[in-house]
């Protein structure tokens, strides 16, 4: 299948050791940790614009008791077991963690009965569900309830509320862009995870001008490849601004509910928590201003030389080829107090696109890599092996990422399906792989039943990749059992990620959001951090388990967790 027009970072994270989900035993012992999270409310009632009694549950941070300064918030939306321990547990962990008020506001009213969940298709509980998921008016009504109350606070800044919604909450919050995504002084940003988007909905009814991110789960149907497609035009026809959708391989709905046993995934649920952390971040002004991650001049290639300079030991080119080309080479193993380049550190192999710009741009990300993480980083030309490089120097063998941008993308993706790169033979083990094109053939060489499961992390511009294309290599990949991360950005086209493209390609939002998820899975796969579970606390403390638990009806919805790192990029 030829995929035009779609070009892919993907970085592959290749490990025998870690796969994309926790073990059995880590998973239960995180999801009882979680379920025993103390809570830390006070109930607050309040009324739609029909005068329909709710009640919500506040969670403020320890700062706002000293201080006048006002806070973001965020309104969380409950799914369809009604608002109970998992939500105020989620609003005191914003709170505890993320330093905002949060608020878990109720969607059905005080003083509705809840049909008992019986399972499967019908009924009553499925009818009542039914009266929101297909009501997109009442909805939006119930959860402009909430941010109004919570706008009304003292300590609350009322232009930084955000929605939150898990499983039917996640429908909500599609319900609310749409429909008041035009009103001014409503919501500032949206989160939507395994939302339910099952069958039909609700159109845009104008311009959608809140700024959004939507994670899901590559196994749950409700938020299929087609109700995703149909998401995507209904943004791009609508959106005035940022948007993004996050997807995880292998991961089934209501992954983030601790409280449903079997549907419950520790790793995407961290992963999808820290995405939605870094996402308000930045919609709130908190996000760092990292000029590493700005780089647009090839003057900056002028600060470097063979000498120390901010904690890099050293850069050198290796080679020529054939073709008299240099591969160029960045150690930087001081900031692992190893400063001799013969030391083992981690190693990032970038494969350049061969575009001037591309080339040029690959040395800029060496040393962007080697200046904020300290890894050695290694430009190659793709006609040097592998061996000559990892004979001469020493690198540590268990981390090895590589990432292929533009025309370097072809080796890469060849090695992800289970096949070797041109002059890097299969001996040498990569714990990513980052592609930034999509070749003409995907050929899936490796099996179901294969040992070799690599990590691959897929970044795509929105405007730059077709979702038929996305969509058919996903399906590849799920056929491989591979194990994926796949994050779409709006206004993002080809060569989303080159500062030095010359045909305004650029995209300053896209490009850092897209590294801030490459370093996490760096950061993660090489041992630098990983989830933690939180501090179990004494039974007398243990939160109750919410009523209808399970939450495996058609009201859920799915969140993805990928463990891939791509970027479908046009060159």
């Amino acid at each position: 299948m030829k995929f035009t027009s779609c070009c892919v970072t993907a970085a592959i994270i290749i490990s025998s050791a870690l796969s994309s989900n926790a073990s059995a035993d880590d998973n239960a012992a995180i999801r009882q940790a979680k379920m025993n999270y103390p809570i830390n409310v006070i109930a607050q009632n309040y009324t739609d614009s029909e005068g329909v009694l709710l009640q919500g549950f506040l969670s403020t941070p320890n700062t706002t008791t000293t201080s006048t300064k006002k806070v973001p918030a965020v309104v969380i939306m409950n799914d369809s077991s009604g608002t109970d321990a998992y939500e105020k547990q989620r609003a005191t962990m914003i709170a505890n963690e993320l330093g905002y008020v949060a608020f878990a506001a109720d969607t059905f009213g005080v003083e509705t009965e809840i049909p008992v969940d019986t399972g499967g298709w019908g009924g009553p509980y499925a009818d009542f569900i039914s009266t929101f998921i297909r009501n997109a008016t009442l909805f939006t009504q119930r959860i402009a309830a909430a941010v109004d109350h919570v706008q009304s606070l003292p300590n609350v800044d009322e232009t930084k509320v955000a929605i939150l919604g898990f499983c039917l909450g996640g429908t909500g919050v599609v319900h609310y862009i749409n429909v008041a995504g035009e009103k001014e002084g409503g919501a500032a940003a949206a989160v939507s995870i395994h939302p339910s988007l099952l069958g039909a909905w609700d159109k845009p009814l104008g311009k959608i001008n809140i700024p959004s991110i939507f994670l899901t789960g590559g196994n749950d149907f409700l938020t299929g490849p087609q109700a995703m497609a149909s998401l995507e035009d209904d943004m791009t026809s609508a959106s005035t601004v940022q948007w993004e959708t996050n997807r995880y391989a292998k991961i089934d709905h209501a992954f983030t509910n601790w409280f449903a046993e079997t549907a419950y995934n520790a790793r995407a649920d961290e992963r999808s928590w820290n995405s939605m952390r870094t996402f308000l971040a930045d919609k709130f002004g908190q996000s760092d201003d990292d000029s590493s991650y700005s780089w647009e001049s090839a003057s900056q290639l002028d600060l470097w030389s063979e000498d120390c300079c901010e904690g890099v030991a050293s850069f050198f080119d290796c080679g020529p080829d054939e073709e008299g080309r240099r591969d160029f080479v960045v150690h930087a193993g001081a900031k692992y107090g190893c400063p001799d380049p013969s030391c083992k550190v981690p190693t990032v192999i970038i494969l350049p696109d061969k575009s001037e710009s591309g080339r040029l741009f690959a040395k800029q990300r060496a040393i962007q890599i080697a200046q904020r993480y300290g890894y050695r980083t290694w430009v190659s030309e793709g006609n040097v092996a592998a061996g000559q490089y990892f004979e001469g120097v020493g690198y540590d063998s268990a981390k090895v990422a590589l990432e292929g941008y533009g025309s370097g993308a072809q080796d890469a993706l060849d090695f992800a399906m289970g096949g070797n790169i041109a002059g890097i033979d299969g001996e040498y083990s990569f714990k990513v792989i980052s592609i930034f094109e999509v070749p003409e053939n995907i050929t899936a060489v490796n099996d179901t039943a294969s040992t070799y499961k690599p990590q691959i992390l897929i970044s795509s511009g929105v405007d730059g990749d077709n979702m038929a294309d996305v969509i058919a290599l996903e399906s590849t990949l799920m056929g491989m059992e591979a194990n994926y991360e796949i994050n779409r950005y709006s206004d993002a086209s080809t060569k989303f990620t080159d500062w030095n493209d010359l045909d305004g390609s650029y995209n300053a939002h896209a490009a850092e959001r897209s590294f801030e998820t490459v370093e996490s899975i760096y950061r993660e796969m090489f041992g630098e951090f990983y989830w933690e579970s939180p501090t179990p606390v004494p039974p007398s403390t243990q939160a109750p388990a919410p009523s209808g638990a399970s939450l495996f009806t058609f009201t859920t919805a799915s969140s993805f967790v990928l463990l891939a790192v791509a970027y479908f990029l046009s060159m």
